[in-house]
């Protein structure tokens, strides 16, 4: 018996629905690399991931946009849906989501999964019903378990990518070849990639780029076992690391990035003078860490703004097909530094 998953979805060409053993015949992969490209990208390489997503773009798989419910319960009020209300990245989008929910005399109702996926999915069965849209930022659920809810109301997912769903995302491709580049011109030839949640779309992404860069350049480069994406996810991976250290570190994000960091001072590793260390996202706290915090920049207002105005338009009836991307970007401080010989 074939799941939705296996279907795939609702997109059709001709009077058929494309599934993804359409697409993996007419790329000559099994279907589970069809399912990894788009769910779990880490998984697959990026020449594979472009090839796949190229062909199943011929094919028109989840070319269509997912049809939503939109009568006029709920009118007024927009659920944004987050993994963690404790982590900055989340509440900075949070706030430009409202602003911008806000110019559309829109209000918004702020819901916290505490990065669980059947709380994720309960929460949107639960405000489906009084809510004219739902945003969810970082979602944690399959693919297949977002379009479904896609069907309840208008949705838009930010921060991960999902076939036939109103999406906006970064492409960290940019920031991570920046970071990779910068770290081999400091002399670093050895490269840890500190992993976030296993859910986790953007962290596979970014992987994904990271690995790409040190082959292109013959580093090392070895990735953590998934670490909750906190000050303490960080901050426990210490003695793992110096277990088996490299020359540098990029974290999943800022938090981890500067837990880890102090951890590793209390333990008699010193950044950058022992392993430079690179977060991501650019938040507050990057600012005023101990030292400064090397990391990759991502928008939020662009974000965040990008998000409501995708679901306005989706309320308005417009048909949206490209999902649009924000940048990202290197900022160095002084948490990097040149790298010990043989690091």
């Amino acid at each position: 018996m074939k799941t939705e998953a296996d279907s795939g979805g609702d997109s059709s060409k001709g009077n058929r629905r494309i599934t993804i053993y359409d697409v993996a015949r007419q790329a000559g992969v099994s279907p589970s690399t069809v399912s990894r490209t788009f769910s779990r990208p880490d998984r697959v390489s990026i020449s594979t991931a472009r090839m796949v997503q190229k062909v199943a773009d011929s094919l028109g798989y989840h070319s269509d946009m997912v049809d939503s419910r939109s009568d006029s319960q709920g009118r007024g009020l927009v659920a944004v849906i987050v993994p963690d209300l404790g982590n900055q990245f989340f509440t900075g989008v949070i706030r430009n989501i409202q602003d911008e929910c806000e110019r559309f005399h829109f209000e918004t109702l702020i819901l916290d999964t505490r990065e669980s996926i059947t709380r994720e999915r309960r929460i949107v069965d639960a405000v489906a019903p009084v809510v004219s849209g739902i945003i969810l930022v970082s979602p944690r659920m399959p693919d297949a378990m977002i379009r479904k809810c896609a069907q309840l109301r208008p949705l838009v997912s930010v921060n991960r990518d999902v076939r036939g769903v109103s999406s906006i995302s970064i492409d960290s491709s940019k920031g991570a070849c920046q970071a990779v580049d910068y770290l081999h011109s400091l002399g670093c030839r050895s490269l840890t990639y500190l992993d976030g949640p296993a859910a986790s779309w953007s962290s596979g992404i970014r992987w994904r780029h990271i690995l790409d860069e040190c082959d292109a350049r013959g580093m090392s480069v070895k990735r953590s076992l998934p670490c909750a994406p906190t000050f303490y996810g960080g901050y426990s991976f210490a003695e793992k690391y110096l277990a088996n250290p490299t020359g540098a570190v990029i974290a999943h994000n800022d938090l981890m990035a500067i837990g880890l960091i102090v951890a590793l001072r209390r333990l008699g590793c010193q950044c950058p003078r022992d392993v430079s260390v690179i977060g991501f996202d650019n938040d507050i706290m990057s600012m005023v860490s101990s030292p400064p915090l090397t990391t990759i920049h991502m928008s939020l207002s662009a974000l965040g703004r990008g998000a409501a105005d995708l679901l306005m338009q989706r309320l308005s009836g417009a048909s949206l097909s490209v999902a649009p991307t924000v940048p990202a970007r290197l900022v160095i401080r002084q948490s990097t530094g040149k790298a010990a010989s043989g690091s």
